[in-house]
């Protein structure tokens, strides 16, 4: 049985205790919150053994396998280093922290640790994204030119919702940070190449929001983003996502290669077009994927973590941190984090952020 805290009362009580309620091999035995009476209150209503007064009080306590960090984007740091040095197993939320400076700080600690520290960028682990992965190496597609991928969430399109954190830049960074971090992830790892040029816009789509006491406050993270990338052979990749659609939730993505292609939404799932068989649609058959997730009845974000969270108790379990090879990590999070930068001072400036200057686009014609 692997014994888990979690840091945090959002995402912590949506994804995390709602995945490790379905493992036989896990239990949530600590939380903790904004205040003891918070961690408390979350403790009572899901049975959860021990409520802690702070961050330190969970990450110390002597049973705990696997300690979780889903708090607040600006505590990411602070409570991820304290959990390295305190030598836990961890996995902290995205982003990994707000600052790039910061990611590098806890890549030193986590080279002295041998302990496992993954960061929560879940689509790696959905079969669907992971096929897509398989059948790009395999070369399939033959040489890529195009990867377009779009997201979008209802949660903020509501005028009426009130001024929260997240929607101030300095702490939860918006859009760009909770989503576009996913999307630059998932691309990274499909491809594994060098970025080369990033353009970006934002849009807080709703400018003011009133607070729980009535006051009107300036939004200032992005609702919208969009970039467009250039990674390395002249491989263009657009990203967008919004929380403030009007409509439904949505996830989409279409790749272009020379002999072939590949698209996804919700409702269809993955299918292809190949050049031997050109016009023909194809189902692309991928295995053990959930009933939950076939129905639409999950999103792709909680329904990946419940992949990963096997794969992560496996490794816990048995001490191997080789289980969790294809996870997203630190490294990783330094690298997104150059790339989401990159977005915002493009946004700011209205020009193209030059990451790479090494490398060729390679374009011809």
């Amino acid at each position: 049985m692997v014994n888990i805290g979690i840091i945090g009362t959002g995402v912590g009580i949506r994804t995390y205790l709602y995945t490790v309620n379905q493992m036989e091999n896990a239990n949530v035995i600590a939380i903790s919150g904004s205040s003891k009476e918070r961690a408390e209150e979350f403790a009572k209503e899901y049975k959860i053994k021990l409520a802690c007064k702070d961050y330190k009080e969970l990450i110390d306590l002597k049973d705990i396998d696997l300690v979780c960090i889903t708090a607040p984007n600006k505590y990411h740091y602070e409570y991820a280093k304290y959990c390295i040095e305190a030598g836990k197993n961890m996995i902290l939320e995205k982003p990994a922290t707000l600052t790039i400076d910061q990611a590098y700080e806890l890549s030193q600690l986590i080279k002295n640790s041998n302990k496992i520290n993954i960061i929560n960028h879940q689509l790696r682990f959905n079969p669907y994204l992971a096929k897509v992965k398989e059948i790009i190496e395999q070369g399939t597609l033959g040489r890529l030119y195009y990867i377009k991928i779009h997201q979008q969430s209802t949660g903020f399109s509501n005028k009426d919702m009130k001024w929260t954190w997240s929607l101030e830049d300095e702490e939860g960074g918006g859009v760009r940070l909770a989503m576009g971090s996913h999307l630059v992830d998932l691309v990274r790892f499909w491809l594994g190449k060098e970025v080369i040029t990033v353009q970006g816009n934002m849009d807080v789509v709703i400018p003011k929001r009133k607070s729980y006491d009535g006051e009107i406050k300036e939004v200032t993270a992005c609702s919208f983003f969009s970039s467009s990338i250039n990674f390395q052979d002249n491989i263009t990749v657009n990203l967008s996502a919004t929380c403030s659609a009007i409509g439904k939730n949505e996830f989409e993505f279409s790749i272009y290669g020379e002999k072939g292609e590949l698209h996804f939404n919700l409702e269809n799932k993955l299918i292809g077009y190949f050049k031997d068989s050109q016009g023909k649609q194809q189902i692309i058959h991928v295995d053990g994927v959930t009933q939950e997730e076939k129905d639409n009845k999950i999103s792709i974000f909680k329904g990946s973590f419940i992949y990963y969270a096997k794969q992560i108790l496996s490794a816990v379990e048995n001490n191997d941190i080789e289980l969790l090879e294809k996870a997203s990590n630190i490294e990783d999070a330094i690298e997104n984090q150059k790339i989401l930068n990159a977005i915002k001072e493009s946004a700011i400036t209205g020009k193209t952020v030059e990451l790479n200057k090494g490398y060729s686009c390679n374009a011809k014609g």
